[in-house]
Order: structure tokens, then sequence, then C-alpha cells
């Protein structure tokens, strides 16, 4: 599983991230696929930030075929927290798979 820690200011635009998704060096073919991702301060804990690829909220899928998928730009405008995050992929057959987790630092911003 890859790790990834991201760090932003609460109420600032958050710039995309994009991600491809290979397995045994081959492009995971996304098509048909529903990606999710979640923000909590602790597993089990209070959702903070909930990004889904439904209807492009918060994430989309840029190339299925090449297994390309992004968090959009977005403002992201949520408590400054250390939150824990993961991306989880269900394909078409309903098997889930989570291979991107990480930490989310969200600071407060002194100006606003």
């Amino acid at each position: 599983m890859a790790g990834l820690n991201f760090q932003h200011y609460k109420g600032d635009t958050f710039e995309e991230v994009g991600f491809r998704i290979k397995i045994d060096n081959v492009d995971l073919n996304l098509t048909g696929f529903v990606i999710r991702m979640q923000l909590r301060t602790e597993c089990g804990g209070i959702i903070a930030l909930d990004l889904t690829t439904v209807a492009s909220a918060g994430l989309t899928i840029t190339n299925a075929a090449q297994g390309q998928f992004k968090i959009n730009k977005q403002i992201i405008d949520i408590d400054a927290a250390n939150y824990k995050y993961d991306i989880q992929i269900k394909e078409a057959d309903n098997d889930v798979y989570t291979w991107i987790k990480g930490e989310f630092l969200i600071e407060c911003d002194i100006t606003r």
C-alpha cells in the first residue's frame, strides 16, 4: 500500500493531484469502478471530508483505460487537525481494494 501525506491550509484551494494505478506494471482499467476517499481523525471516527467519483464529487476518473484518476481542485474548509485518509477502489464486480493511504494535515490559516 502506498503512503502519501498531504499538508493544506484550512479554507485554501487544494490543487488537483493525479494518480495512476498499475498492477504488475499493467494499468488497471477503471471502467465501471467507484473510487472513494474519506478524511477522519481516527479509524471509525466522524467523517470530516467525503469524496467520490460518483458525479465527480471531489474525485474524477480522468482516463479509465490507463488507470488514471485525480483529487479535484477544490477549496477544503474543514477543521484544522491531523487527519487519516485512504482511497478505496470498488471494482465493477464489487471487489474492494485500498492501495493508497496516509496523513492529511489541515493547518489553521491565520489570514481569513
